[in-house]
């Protein structure tokens, strides 16, 4: 099967994207550095969206030619290459795409190149994978620590009645309590408002869940569709943890043992009773790797385990497979595990 990658990484996005697509974009992702640039910088576009920035057709035609531009520059033999033509491709999104996906392309492409109209100074982290967690002190005197294989964009000063940030990844917030100045965090699949409190957030653009759990405080979080109209708004409470489907649709909240949860700021990573697929997916992100677990009832099965970030991918592979059931192959930057 052909895959074309903007289209995917529309689709990823959006959350619409299927297994096999998904697959193919994280062998893409992980494929260079340039790769994992691009994505941030078209996340940074969708995220933005969510602020109702316009767009004119012009602008967008624009931002589509400097996105093409640098796709074709970033092409060599070893990369996974797109293979429609630039005009089919761009007619066809002018027609078909819906105003969050203009606005996600043009302001990817030139949130390097133009000013905002409140000329605001961002300031844009990233924290790659096999990486440790990396502190990050916000204007306003609260801090975050930001997780492997995470993103964290924010203004150099927070402005007006809000103090918004930006997140595709993993990280633990402690907000300094500002009266009348509510912290918004946006993320792919969510947006949680708060005055002052401690919240840890899971949210990656590539993973169809999020999951957040409150640790002290506050916490009003909303869910939104595909078209990024308002779904749920809950208000959560200490020890509570809220785990959001975006294909389903479906909440989950439940009580949690939040220092288990934010094990990882010390170099633990905890599970408990989790599906494989989910441990999997969040071992990608720690080691830059892909992981295909090729069994569907396999990656349904439930762990109970703790792995140390200083633990090399081998020897997390054997301890996941205690029982011999699986065969691993490792290959390049991949790993797939199936059954015997």
């Amino acid at each position: 099967m052909d895959f074309n990658i903007e289209e995917i990484i529309i689709r990823v996005l959006q959350n619409t994207v299927s297994e096999e697509e998904m697959h193919f974009f994280s062998e893409w992702i992980h494929l260079t550095d340039k790769n994992k640039k691009l994505f941030f910088e078209l996340k940074n576009i969708y995220d933005y969206r969510k602020g109702d920035l316009s767009i004119d057709g012009v602008e967008l035609e624009t931002g589509w030619n400097r996105l093409w531009a640098k796709l074709q520059k970033s092409k060599s033999k070893d990369e996974i290459v797109v293979t429609k033509k630039k005009s089919i491709l761009f007619n066809r999104w002018k027609i078909a795409t819906t105003a969050a996906v203009a606005g996600f392309l043009i302001w990817g492409v030139t949130l390097f190149y133009i000013r905002q109209e409140t000329s605001v100074t961002w300031v844009e982290v990233h924290n790659p994978a096999c990486s440790l967690p990396k502190t990050i002190h916000l204007p306003d005197g609260s801090w975050v620590q930001l997780n492997a294989s995470s993103y964290l964009r924010y203004p150099k000063k927070f402005k007006n009645e809000e103090r918004k940030v930006y997140l595709d990844g993993e990280a633990l917030f402690n907000v300094i309590k500002q009266e009348n100045k509510l912290f918004i965090v946006h993320s792919n699949k969510q947006q949680i408002n708060v005055l002052g409190t401690r919240f840890n957030v899971m949210d990656y653009s590539t993973d169809a869940y999020s999951v957040t759990t409150l640790i002290s405080g506050k916490v009003q979080l909303e869910t939104f569709d595909e078209e990024k109209n308002l779904r749920d708004r809950i208000v959560m409470s200490p020890e509570q943890q809220l785990r959001f489907d975006a294909y389903t649709g479906q909440i989950t909240l439940n009580q949690t043992d939040t220092h288990e949860v934010i094990s990882w700021t010390n170099g633990i990573y905890s599970f408990q009773d989790v599906p494989l697929q989910q441990i999997t997916d969040r071992l990608s992100k720690m080691y830059g790797v892909t992981i295909i677990v090729t069994d569907k009832e396999s990656r349904a099965e439930k762990y109970t385990g703790k792995f140390l970030s200083n633990q090399s991918i081998e020897e997390v592979m054997r301890i996941i497979n205690f029982h011999g059931e699986f065969r691993t192959i490792f290959s390049n930057d991949s790993i797939t595990i199936a059954l015997k």
